[in-house]
């Protein structure tokens, strides 16, 4: 049984699912149709070992190209530091896919999230979580979980341009592009447009519930300034839209 060629290790709530739907759409990928949460979990990473990591992906047929979602693989409470040691023990020449999302929007869908399982009360506020908890120690990693540079870091170290990440933005603006870019990345034939390819396959309207105000958007964003910055270093790209200040300035000036 093959090992993965591919993994989609994050982030957490930024279409990580619409990627790898979309991707295993594709006739010559194979994707595990869950998050198989091996890299992260060291138990199961130690008991079953790369045999029982490639045991996961027998409902492949052949396809040349196979791989797996797993969000938490880049979430900073898991240490990705370690989690990429892992991932490169057993598979040191798998290509990655990271897709990031603003962060404050990324923070707004998990508490939405957490909401809808029971986690969270339903009049809960992200600004009142927030300041309530400290983001390093937060079980929910609300303000953690957006730490894209720093989770990121260990990743490029490892595998160079074998990661490869995309933005959520993007993939709101013209999804073609991005999934091309995914396709290629990954080694699979390019060409294939699967169906429904503009559809965001989680809900964006449910992530308005209690929307955060200008101003606790503005508050928000201190806790990833630094952060943005970094990445936008890493990526050498502008970043700018996330900030809310100068992104109301731009929406102004378009007016």
């Amino acid at each position: 049984m093959p090992l993965p060629t591919f993994l989609i290790i994050g982030a957490q709530k930024s279409a990580t699912r619409w990627l790898r739907l979309n991707l295993g759409a594709h006739p010559s990928v194979y994707a595990a149709p869950t998050e198989l949460a091996f890299f992260n979990n060291r138990k199961r990473y130690e008991s079953l070992g790369a045999d029982g990591y490639a045991a996961m992906f027998d409902d492949a047929q052949g396809q040349p190209v196979v791989g797996e979602a797993t969000p938490g693989y880049m979430m900073w409470k898991h240490h990705p530091d370690r989690v990429a040691g892992r991932i490169h023990e057993v598979i040191p020449d798998v290509r990655l896919l990271a897709l990031l999302r603003n962060p404050i929007d990324r923070a707004q869908s998990a508490m939405v999230h957490h909401m809808h399982t029971g986690k969270l009360p339903p009049d809960s506020r992200l600004i009142d979580l927030v300041t309530a908890r400290r983001p390093r120690v937060d079980p929910l990693a609300l303000i953690a979980g957006g730490w894209y540079a720093a989770s990121l870091a260990p990743y490029f170290d490892r595998f160079g341009d074998r990661l490869l990440v995309l933005l959520h933005d993007d993939v709101v603006d013209d999804p073609g592009p991005v999934y091309a870019n995914a396709v290629r990345h990954i080694g699979a034939e390019p060409g294939f447009v699967p169906e429904g390819l503009g559809e965001l396959r989680h809900s964006l309207g449910s992530d308005r519930i209690g929307a955060p105000t200008q101003s606790e958007r503005r508050a928000l964003y201190k806790y990833f300034r630094d952060d943005v910055a970094r990445l936008a270093d890493m990526l050498d790209r502008d970043l700018s839209a996330w900030d809310p200040d100068r992104a109301a300035t731009a929406a102004r000036e378009s007016a």
